[in-house]
C-alpha cells in the first residue's frame, strides 16, 4: 500500500510539475502574443491609447521602444495630450519677510484646486524659497529670480534658466514679465515690459513705455518690439489666449477711460480692442461716460479672453490696484471676436457689500465656479450659474493665513509633457522627476 501511495505522489508532483510548465509556456507564448499585437497597433490608435495615461505613466513608458517614445516625443501628441488633461487651478502665495509678527521668513506656497474644488498643497523641490511665480502656460511654470528667470515642467521636473533683459528698469518687478504660446507655430515667448523711468514724472500715473522686449525659447537674447501705446496696466492681469497675450491700457478720451489690448506672439503686432457696453455706459467717446466705478481685470475663462468688471470702493488709482476688493455686482465678459471686438456677457453674480471679496490674478475663474478671498484670509468658490449653498452660494476652502489674500496670484494648470531640453542655446538644469501631488493628497 505504501508503494501504491509513493508512485501516486510521484505521478501527481509530475503531473503538477509538468502543468507549471505548460503554464509558464502558456504566460510566455501569450506575453509574445501581446507584444506582437501591440507592434501591430497603427500610430492613429496608438496616439489615442497613450493620450488617456497620466504624465507619471507615460514617463515611465518612454524607454519601452523607439515607436512609443516618437509618439510621446511627437509635439502634436504633447499639445492634444495637454488639452485632454484635467484642469487645476493653481493658487500661488509669495513669500514673506521675516517680522515682528512673523519671526521667520516663510517660503512660498502652491495650491493645488481640482475640478472638485479639492485643496492639495505642491511642496516639489522645483520651486526654491525666493522664487516668485509671474507666468505658466501648458504645464509650464515661469518663476521671477533676482538675477535670472526660471521656467520648469513640475511633471517632469526639468528647468530652464535664462537671463534677464539689458537695459531693464531699475526698480524690476515680477508682474513686468509674461509668458506665453502660439499654436501655430510651437514657440513660447517671454515678453518683458520695459517700465520708464520716472525722471519727475507724477507718481500718480501708470507706467509707461515705448517697447516691450521678447525673447524666444531656443533663440539667444531679448529684442525690441515698438508699441503703439504708453501707457500700460499689467499688473490688473496678463493672459495668454490662443497665440495673443492681453492686458489693459488707459485711453484718454475712450469709453471708462479704458482698452485692452492684445499683442500676436506670432507677427509681434499690437492691436487695440474696445471694451464690452458696460452698465451705465451710454456709449460715449468724449469724457467720462457716467458708469459707475469699476474695477477692470483681464482674465481666461475656457480659453477665451475675458474681461472682468465689478464695483469698487478703493480711492487707490486703476494702475495701483492688484487684487482689490470687489462689492456687488462682478459680470465676466467673454471676447468672442477679436477682429471685431465683439463681447458677450458669460457670467454675472452679486457679491454682499457687507462682505467685500477678493479675486487672485490673472486666472481665477474655473468650471462656472470663481475663487474669492475675504479679509480673514478665508478662501472661498462661488457658482457663476447660480444656485448652490447657503450664504449666496460661496463653499470656503481653507485659509490662506498668515499669507497675504491680496497678494495671492492664480493660474489655470495641467500636467504636460512639454520638453525644455529641446530647446538649444540655454541652460538645462536636469533633476529627479518631483511631480504635482494628486489632488486632495
Amino acid at each position: 500500500m505504501t508503494y501504491y501511495r509513493t508512485c501516486h505522489a510521484q505521478l501527481s508532483k509530475g503531473k503538477r510539475c509538468s502543468q507549471m510548465a505548460s503554464d509558464a509556456n502558456d504566460a510566455e507564448q501569450a506575453t509574445e502574443h501581446q507584444l506582437a499585437s501591440i507592434s501591430r497597433l497603427t500610430p492613429d490608435v496608438l496616439h489615442e491609447i497613450l493620450l488617456r495615461l497620466p504624465v507619471s505613466t507615460l514617463q515611465r513608458l518612454r524607454g519601452t521602444c523607439h515607436q512609443w517614445r516618437g509618439v510621446l516625443s511627437d509635439p502634436c501628441f504633447i499639445m492634444d495630450h495637454a488639452n485632454r488633461a484635467p484642469e487645476h487651478l493653481l493658487l500661488f502665495l509669495p513669500r514673506l519677510e521675516a517680522s515682528a509678527s512673523l519671526k521667520t521668513a516663510m517660503p512660498g506656497r502652491v495650491k493645488l484646486f481640482d475640478e472638485k474644488w479639492s485643496v492639495s498643497t505642491w511642496a516639489a523641490s522645483s520651486m526654491d524659497p525666493d522664487d516668485h511665480l509671474f507666468a505658466c502656460c501648458n504645464g509650464l511654470l515661469c518663476f521671477y529670480r533676482k538675477y535670472t528667470l526660471k521656467i520648469v515642467n513640475p511633471a517632469t521636473g526639468q528647468r530652464l534658466h535664462l537671463s534677464k533683459p539689458d537695459g531693464r528698469s531699475p526698480r524690476d518687478l515680477y508682474y513686468l514679465y509674461s509668458f506665453g504660446f502660439h499654436p501655430a507655430t510651437g514657440e513660447y515667448k517671454l515678453v518683458y515690459f520695459l517700465r520708464e523711468p520716472r525722471h519727475g514724472r507724477s507718481s500718480g500715473q501708470p507706467f509707461r513705455f515705448d517697447a516691450i522686449q521678447v525673447h524666444t525659447l531656443g533663440e539667444g537674447g531679448w529684442r525690441d518690439v515698438r508699441a503703439p501705446r504708453e501707457s500700460c496696466l499689467v499688473n490688473l492681469g496678463v493672459v495668454n489666449v490662443d497665440g495673443a497675450m492681453y492686458w489693459l491700457a488707459e485711453e484718454e478720451g475712450a469709453c471708462c477711460g479704458v482698452a485692452v489690448m492684445a499683442f500676436d506672439l506670432k507677427e509681434e503686432t499690437f492691436s487695440s480692442l474696445r471694451p464690452p457696453p458696460l452698465r451705465g455706459c451710454g456709449g460715449a467717446t468724449d469724457g467720462p461716460c457716467g458708469a459707475p466705478a469699476l474695477s477692470y481685470y483681464v482674465t481666461e475663462v475656457e480659453k477665451k479672453a475675458c474681461l472682468v468688471t465689478a464695483p469698487f470702493s478703493s480711492s487707490a488709482p486703476r494702475w495701483r490696484r492688484y487684487n482689490a476688493e470687489v462689492s456687488g455686482r462682478m459680470d465676466v465678459w467673454t471676447l468672442e471676436s477679436r477682429g471685431e471686438d465683439r463681447w458677450s456677457l458669460r457670467y454675472s453674480v452679486d457679491l454682499s457689500p457687507s462682505a467685500p471679496r477678493c479675486v487672485p490674478q490673472p486666472c481665477f475663474v474655473r468650471g462656472g465656479k470663481v475663487l474669492l478671498h475675504g479679509r480673514d484670509g478665508d478662501a472661498f468658490c462661488r457658482d457663476l450659474r447660480g444656485g448652490g449653498e447657503d450664504d449666496g452660494g460661496e463653499v470656503r476652502l481653507l485659509n490662506l493665513r498668515p499669507y497675504r489674500y491680496y497678494e495671492t496670484q492664480a493660474y489655470l494648470y495641467r500636467e504636460t509633457l512639454v520638453p525644455l531640453d529641446v530647446y538649444a542655446g540655454a541652460a538645462i538644469v536636469r533633476s529627479p522627476h518631483w511631480p504635482l501631488p494628486p489632488p486632495g493628497s
